[in-house]
C-alpha cells in the first residue's frame, strides 16, 4: 500500500477534479483508493504550507580557535 499526498480545491458545487501523479513503478490499471480529508481546510493562499516555529539562535560566527578535526569531534576512533 502506498500513500500519495496532494492538495485539492473543492468548489462551491462541492466537487473537485484531482490530478495525481504516481511513481513510475506503479503499473497502469484499476486501483482501489481511499481518500482521507482533514477536518479543516487550509487557509486560502497557504499553498499547503504550515507555519513551523522552532528555537533560533543569533550567530556572529565561529570562535577563532574552533577546529573541526575528526579526532577532536569524535575522539581517537574517528567515529
Amino acid at each position: 500500500m502506498r500513500t500519495i499526498e496532494t492538495t485539492a480545491r473543492v468548489g462551491k458545487n462541492r466537487k473537485a477534479n484531482l490530478l495525481l501523479e504516481f511513481p513510475p513503478d506503479v503499473s497502469p490499471g484499476d486501483y482501489r483508493m481511499l481518500v482521507v480529508v482533514d477536518e479543516k481546510a487550509i487557509g486560502t493562499g497557504d499553498n499547503g504550507h504550515v507555519a513551523f516555529e522552532c528555537q533560533t539562535w543569533d550567530w556572529n560566527g565561529w570562535p577563532k580557535n574552533t577546529t573541526f578535526r575528526r579526532e577532536e569531534i569524535y575522539g581517537e576512533n574517528g567515529r
